[in-house]
């Protein structure tokens, strides 16, 4: 494991040598000391913290022209409070982007451009805070005032860098000619276009950054009142300026939302004013509940129910033609699918008739009217849109399309010798109804042919087929259609056991749980 892995445990561990330094009982008396409205009135310090950051957000994605509502960026923002919470290192926040990107129907690069330039005047404006209370503090801790000056201008230096976006811009078409990127050259090409689109000037950044000083001192000074509950008693100033240092020294990236590093660093500095290690521990992990795990958790209820309507989708003409359009890209897959369907065709038969149960756009009907011309091929889908881009895409006379399910196939008893399914078991919501079904329409020898997503198939490596689709240029309409079907996938095994189950007798099978997918064939 690498080092840089190591480095957030480092704060874990500064936290557990605090915490068991400490006398637990004094921890206990201190909360059992809390007038309870107060404490309840706590939690909701985070409400104007959010509005006063999505007032500076809006401003930005209206440089941007990313058009979304006041109310959906705060629900956004929960949204990056829970991924983030959920990731090592809060990365996982960029993933709001993607439900930006979604609502507002602006190319996801664009989106990813606006939360790096709000997150990095969050942090220019937090550098130049602490920089502040540090000179306040240099008669008490002189060091601080040094160390946030050099890191203030790494940062700025770094910012000024990716505002100059020909200079940035130059730098990553010289990367993407490297003979890594180049199958997906084209796609990181029109992704810095879209990177780069409406970026905001600096002058566009002035107010936003203004917004943002004012929201992380509003923060230090509700912090100010919550630890007067739990007896932090030291100037106004000076604990806003503690505050203000201590923001710093948590951002940096040796501990999980600054856990043990900013205890570490609030038992430094208030033991000035005599204040307990059991007083500071308590507020700062109180605090750590209202800012942090508290947004978190109503973060991941907005979160439910806004990927619900993320992941529905209306089958369109639009996405029918994307999916028609992504899919032509992938002959092999349709090749690989025909020579299973050929190897099953006793030889005796010479004019095969081949069911393409949920065809789609007819891609496997093409391939097997290539492969077997001699065959006679009726594709079945329930959507008019799909089967007319078929009767496009196949070029075979004989061929017919109908309007039809895997439970309801509009075709006479003992009529096929081949079915085959290509990835639409997954909608396939009665699977016993629909396997009896094919079994009445097959000739009495025929096979059925499944081809199906593995529901085993690893979550990892779905993620990292959802990022390939995405450089691949498949579209949100096309990802959510591919995502969606590992949702209802069937488990292989449970599937051969239906199969026997209904009366099929096992010819052939390939099956790899570490693969996207698997085929099965039966005989009746």
């Amino acid at each position: 494991m690498k080092f840089k892995k190591l480095l957030p445990i480092i704060g874990i561990i500064i936290l557990i040598i605090i915490i068991s330094s400490l006398d637990l009982q004094k921890i206990i008396n201190i909360f059992s000391k809390i007038n309870p409205v107060y404490s309840a009135l706590s939690f909701f310090v985070v409400t104007p913290l959010i509005l006063l950051a999505n007032i500076g957000w809006q401003l930005l994605l209206k440089k941007q022209r990313i058009k979304v509502s006041f109310w959906y960026s705060i629900k956004n923002f929960f949204i990056g409070y829970f991924y983030g919470f959920i990731t090592p290192g809060a990365f996982g926040a960029y993933t709001r982007s993607l439900y930006l990107s979604e609502e507002s129907g602006v190319p996801l690069p664009k989106c990813v451009s606006n939360l790096i330039i709000f997150n990095t005047i969050e942090f220019i404006s937090l550098l130049i805070v602490g920089a502040i209370g540090a000179i306040y503090l240099s008669s008490i801790y002189p060091s601080l005032f040094y160390i946030i000056i050099i890191v203030i201008i790494i940062v700025i230096s770094l910012s000024l860098f990716f505002f100059k976006d020909k200079r940035s811009k130059a730098l990553f078409e010289k990367i993407i000619k490297f003979r890594i990127f180049a199958t997906i050259k084209d796609k990181l090409e029109n992704s810095i276009v879209s990177f780069y689109e409406d970026l905001p000037k600096f002058k566009d950044v002035i107010l936003p950054f203004g917004i943002s000083v004012t929201g992380w001192i509003l923060k230090y000074i509700l912090m100010f009142f919550v630890a007067k509950l739990f007896f932090i008693n030291i100037p106004f100033l000076y604990f806003i300026m503690i505050m203000a240092v201590t923001g710093v020294i948590v951002s940096l990236p040796i501990s999980i939302y600054g856990l043990g590093t900013r205890e570490a660093a609030l038992i430094t500095m208030l033991n000035f004013w005599g204040i307990p290690r059991e007083n500071v521990v308590s507020f700062s992990l109180f605090w750590f509940v209202i800012i942090w795990i508290t947004p978190s958790v109503f973060g991941s209820f907005i979160t439910f129910f806004e990927t619900k309507k993320f992941e529905k989708f209306v089958l369109t003409d639009k996405l029918a033609n994307n999916f028609n359009r992504y899919m032509k890209r992938y002959p092999e897959l349709y090749r690989y699918t025909t020579e299973i369907v050929n190897r099953n065709i006793p030889k005796k038969i010479k004019k095969p008739v081949i069911i393409d149960l949920g065809a789609g756009t007819g891609l496997l009907s093409s391939e097997i009217g290539k492969q077997i011309p001699n065959s006679q091929i009726i594709a079945i889908d329930p959507s008019d849109k799909m089967l007319d881009l078929a009767n496009k895409n196949v070029k075979k006379e004989g061929f017919q399309t109908f309007i039809g399910a895997s439970d309801n196939i509009p075709l006479e008893n003992n009529f096929a010798d081949i079915i085959v399914s290509r990835l639409n078991l997954t909608y396939w919501d009665k699977p016993v109804v629909s396997l009896n079904e094919i079994f009445r329409v097959l000739k009495p020898g025929g096979k059925i042919i499944i081809e199906a997503i593995n529901k085993d198939f690893p979550k990892h490596k779905l993620f990292l087929i959802k990022i390939r689709l995405y450089l691949k240029s498949a579209g949100l309409d096309v990802i959510r259609y591919h995502m969606n079907s590992y949702k209802t996938a069937y488990r292989f095994h449970h599937i051969e056991m239906l199969l026997k189950k209904t009366g099929y007798k096992i010819t052939y099978k390939d099956y790899n749980k570490d693969y996207w997918k698997y085929l099965i064939v039966g005989k009746k």
